[in-house]
């Protein structure tokens, strides 16, 4: 499951990263109305969403059997 959120965090970064690029240069001719909004919208969901999911599952990840360094009883 942690591969497949990185896979989807990687992706929609690139995605992400090649529209706004796109926006500058205009590579590829796109009409930024519409549909094209909606999906920007969703992919920076998705993108804030498994960044969220890895912060979270690498704070809960942590080995029962750690000891505490430096914590006084």
């Amino acid at each position: 499951m942690k591969h497949l959120i990185t896979f989807i965090f990687v992706a929609s970064l690139l995605v992400l990263g090649f529209i706004a690029l796109n926006y500058i240069w205009h590579w590829v001719p796109i009409d930024y109305t519409g549909i094209v909004k909606v999906f920007i919208s969703v992919l920076v969901v998705i993108f804030i969403g498994t960044g969220l999911a890895m912060v979270f599952s690498a704070g809960y990840s942590r080995k029962k059997q750690q000891q505490d360094v430096g914590k006084k009883d």
